[in-house]
């Protein structure tokens, strides 16, 4: 597989929102919690491939039981591919690279947007396992991973 039979075209903020419950974050022992849920939609084949990936990642921190931090933010790419490559190979190149890709520049988003808002230090998503998210949505698109 060529990555260059896919290529993202946009990335879009959809929604962000985030609720403090303490003006200062600093000097807290807090445990973050984080869930991201995918979205997939594959458009049927024109001249080129289009299809579109979307993460919705809900995070906390937790200070104990007391929600600290609740901040929600939802993200979509979309990509076209090389009308000569297979259409599972299409999708599973969007499904793999697009979660890898928007994870990445949602944790971006979020430190910068952060950062703006004034919380210091900003807020910084954990580095996080997908493999078995990305599984699951190959699943979704009846893709069998090689």
């Amino acid at each position: 597989m060529k990555m260059s039979n896919i290529q993202m075209r946009y990335d879009i903020i959809k929604k962000l929102n985030y609720e403090l419950k303490d003006e200062s974050l600093n000097n807290k022992k807090l445990t973050p919690k984080i869930d991201i849920s995918v979205t997939q939609n594959f458009q049927p084949k024109e001249k080129e491939y289009f299809g579109t990936i979307g993460l919705k990642i809900k995070f906390h921190l937790k200070e104990s039981k007391k929600i600290v931090l609740k901040l929600e933010l939802e993200t979509e790419a979309g990509f076209y591919g090389n009308p000569k490559i297979k259409e599972n190979e299409f999708k599973e190149l969007v499904i793999k690279s697009g979660i890898m890709s928007l994870l990445q520049i949602s944790r971006a988003k979020i430190i910068s947007i952060s950062a703006n808002f004034g919380f210091l230090p900003p807020i910084y998503l954990p580095m996080l396992n997908i493999n078995e998210l990305v599984e699951k949505e190959l699943e979704k698109a009846k893709i069998t991973a090689k």
